[in-house]
């Protein structure tokens, strides 16, 4: 008898499976963490507003999908190889899974918007990722477009699109899945929103009425309909057809994981960034994987992720005149959204400052030297006045990170 009920237990999770009762399992990924930043801000780092949105995230379809079981890669800010994040996945045998991330376009800090990646097929030789992939090719591409349309249905203006890309996380996970950017660091603006509590919910909450919708559609077995639809409305994967505004600056490619040691993307801090050629941005970025051995299934990629972003490439952009080729370091005391007069009180005195515009809000700058030791001396006499200033460097009116800087300097 004990054999018998032995025996039940070990059949049962087969049981189950084979006639649909298995719960759906859905992965959640926030990216970056640990020694891995992402790409970095004024003042937030992108593996922070990762795991927060996600978190949220959780909340929401626990509350609105309690049937569904969920994974997330990582509940605090610790660091995941991108071979660790497939493997969650692959092992719990997961239906779906999904990468947040921020993106970020070097020396463009009026980009803005969403975008959203599937796996591409492109190059791709193992014949079991190959397999796949074409099974799950429509829903991942289905998601990625539904999350688009509900950026899109909550007032995120600017869509960069739905595209498919060799992205790690993608092309060595055994289930539907996508990469999400949602929305640029390096425009202030854009930043200044991720980091509100209200910004970070309704980034949740478009998340997940795709995910929602997404259900819905799988369930009823019109994904591959609903897919033919979307496409019909919005275009191919080359990106939503959106209405481009005039002088709208050019789309930034994006960078993505790179399978190579740590990832990081680029940092404003006092040291120079350790990571490779992406701009710090993202650990998750695309037309990296080339580097990613095809005929390794789930193994470990050529190494941790070295990132330059999210969660970039980067265009090519129009001549423009020569710069100076010394770096200047300021202090920022806050932003604001006019220029104040001299005496205005919330500058407690200090002076002369400038203005440098960044979008609809302007940057207040005390100082300017080329000396970064004289620099942080400024910086901590001017804490006593203003506690969250912090130095910014500039390459004539181009604003660059003070890694890029001290870089220059070398």
């Amino acid at each position: 008898m004990k054999k018998r009920f032995l025996l039940f237990l070990v059949l049962l999770p087969m049981l189950i499976q084979a006639h649909g009762l298995r719960p759906l399992v859905w992965v959640l990924d926030a990216g970056h963490g640990g020694r891995d930043n992402g790409c970095e801000g004024i003042k937030s780092l992108e593996k922070d507003i990762n795991l927060e949105i996600t978190k949220e995230l959780a909340k929401l379809l626990k509350s609105s999908k309690p049937g569904i079981r969920l994974i997330l890669t990582r509940e605090k800010d610790e660091f995941l190889s991108l071979e660790q994040r497939c493997n969650i996945a692959n092992q719990a045998n997961a239906d779906l899974f999904v990468s947040i991330h921020v993106n970020y376009a070097i020396g463009k800090p009026l980009l803005k918007g969403t975008e959203t990646y599937y796996a591409s097929l492109h190059g791709m030789t193992d014949a079991v990722l190959l397999s796949s992939h074409t099974k799950n090719a429509d829903k991942s591409e289905l998601l990625a477009w539904l999350m688009q349309k509900s950026y899109k249905d909550a007032g995120r203006e600017t869509s960069r699109g739905v595209k498919p890309e060799r992205l790690y996380v993608l092309t060595h996970t055994m289930m539907p899945a996508v990469l999400t950017e949602i929305g640029f660091m390096s425009n202030l603006e854009e930043e200044v929103y991720m980091n509100t509590k209200k910004g970070r919910k309704e980034i949740a909450q478009c998340i997940c009425n795709a995910l929602i919708d997404y259900y819905t559609t799988t369930q009823a077995k019109t994904h591959k309909k609903t897919l033919k639809n979307l496409r019909n409305t919005n275009g191919t994967f080359s990106g939503l057809k959106t209405e481009k505004k005039k002088n709208e600056p050019k789309q930034a490619e994006k960078q993505e994981e790179k399978p190579v040691e740590e990832p990081v993307k680029e940092n404003l801090q006092d040291a120079p960034p350790v990571e490779s050629v992406e701009p710090t941005p993202a650990q998750e970025q695309p037309a990296v994987e080339d580097q990613v051995n095809p005929d390794m299934a789930v193994q470990s990629p050529p190494a941790e992720p070295q990132t330059a972003p999210a969660e970039e490439k980067v265009e090519s952009i129009d001549e423009e005149p020569p710069t100076p080729s010394i770096p200047v370091f300021s202090i920022q005391l806050f932003a604001t959204s006019k220029e104040l007069k001299a005496t205005d009180a919330q500058l407690q005195g200090l002076g002369p400052v400038t203005y440098v515009k960044a979008d609809n809000m302007f940057k207040c700058l005390y100082g300017g030297t080329t000396d970064y030791q004289q620099a942080r001396k400024t910086l901590t006499e001017v804490r006593e006045k203003f506690p969250d200033a912090f130095i910014v460097a500039y390459l004539g009116d181009k604003s660059i990170t003070t890694a890029e800087a001290l870089e220059m300097q070398r």
